[in-house]
């Protein structure tokens, strides 16, 4: 990576640089490495067994053993003189690269329940088995600890291979886990792209009409309180400070007799007429 950079190539073809180093390197962790050499000792195959029950016993995740103390351990088993580097294949940032796993998210979710209230397991699927391995491994030592879930809008909830009724349990099934805080980081965002792109072209084809029927309409029908917006706005609340510095009564209040926001009290009906005293305005008032 280091001679690419010297020779003047970026971003994409440094990228090729490591994928095809990373395929020939093979890289392994230190547990990796002492098995495969295990398996290669010219020795008994129960004795070979042995020796590997051993090691697993005493690299298992939970015991966070030093990359010293393995090397001790693997010496003892008769695995002397194996390379293995962790700094070689650090990235180009300096990070050390890591094996991730549900039992390593275990092992430093027993770390941090002393000084959490919560723990929180990124999955890269909507998985109920991982989900359950997390919390019956955090749970183990951990009895009361409260967890929580990303319901993310990036995993394809309809290639996840759950049915629709799956779907629908998923949130309660995990909540018998332990799941107490389950969110949906950017549901807002997606929501507000889908209204407002089908809005937007539908608006383009048939104008006005467009906004009623998919906006205020549905607004109503489904008693969404943005449907009389200027609250919204702080009409409200700038007319009482207005009105609180003038002495209780203000021409130029945003709200009051005759503004839009009364035309959608209980009382109208859609294609009705609507009565608006309009010659009560001193003042032409602003409307949000």
């Amino acid at each position: 990576m280091a001679q690419g950079m010297a020779g003047g190539k970026s971003g994409a073809e440094l990228q090729v640089l490591e994928d095809e180093w990373l395929s020939m390197a093979q890289l392994k962790t230190l547990s990796e490495a002492v098995v495969e050499a295990i398996e290669r000792q010219n020795i008994g195959e129960e004795e070979k067994k042995r020796k590997l029950n051993e090691w697993i016993q005493y690299s298992s995740y939970e015991r966070c053993l030093s990359n010293e103390e393995g090397r001790k351990i693997a010496e003892r088993l008769g695995v002397r003189n194996m390379f293995w580097d962790w700094d070689l294949p650090r990235t180009r940032e300096g990070f050390y690269r890591f094996k991730g796993s549900v039992t390593a998210a275990i092992v430093r979710g027993w770390s941090f329940a002393p000084h959490a209230d919560l723990l929180w397991m990124e999955t890269t699927t909507p998985n109920v088995v991982e989900c359950t391995e997390f919390a019956e491994g955090v749970r183990s030592q951990q009895p009361h600890m409260m967890l929580g879930y990303n319901l993310s809008p990036s995993f394809n909830w309809d290639a996840s291979g759950m049915s629709d009724e799956e779907i629908k349990e998923f949130i309660p099934k995990i909540a018998k886990l332990g799941y107490v805080w389950q969110f949906i980081t950017v549901g807002g965002v997606h929501s507000n792209a889908l209204i407002t792109s089908t809005f937007a072209r539908d608006f383009a084809k048939r104008g006005m009409l467009a906004y009623v029927e998919r906006i205020q309409r549905e607004e109503r029908n489904n008693e969404v309180d943005t449907l009389a917006h200027q609250k919204w706005a702080g009409a409200n609340f700038y007319d009482r400070y207005l009105k609180t510095i003038q002495g209780g009564v203000a021409s130029t209040a945003a709200m009051g007799k005759g503004v839009t926001e009364e035309q959608f009290k209980e009382s109208w009906t859609r294609g009705g007429s609507v009565d608006i005293d309009r010659g009560s305005m001193v003042v032409a008032k602003a409307r949000l």
